[in-house]
């Protein structure tokens, strides 16, 4: 009788899938969700919390949490030895959309509760 194999499971992402669209960006699931986390907790965070600066402009939040995602991307791709240019230019085209859709959101629901 031949043994089954141990599942491999993440520490902190177990049940999520292994395989998706951070495979095709060369990135582990991991740099993908902490990129991502990353750069909309700095957006949330930066001048002081969102939801207490709603109204005011968003101009260093929204820049300096898009700036830190080709940054951390080409940190990513060079510890996984898998940086082309190409890849960072398209890896972080996906996360800054995947951001902009979150913040987004985010915005509108801080927003529907503050009313």
């Amino acid at each position: 009788m031949t043994p089954t194999p141990a599942p491999t499971r993440s520490p902190l992402f177990g049940p999520l899938p292994t395989r998706g669209i951070w495979t095709a960006l060369a990135l582990t699931r991991g740099q993908f969700v902490l990129i991502l986390a990353a750069s909309v907790a700095l957006f949330a965070f930066i001048d002081g919390p969102l939801w207490l600066h709603l109204h005011s402009s968003h101009f260093m939040r929204i820049t300096l949490s898009y700036m830190a995602i080709p940054i951390a991307v080409t940190g990513a791709l060079l510890r996984n030895r898998k940086f082309r240019l190409l890849t960072a230019v398209v890896a972080t085209a996906v996360l800054s959309l995947i951001k902009l859709v979150v913040t987004a959101l985010l915005l509108v629901v801080i927003g529907m509760a503050q009313s």
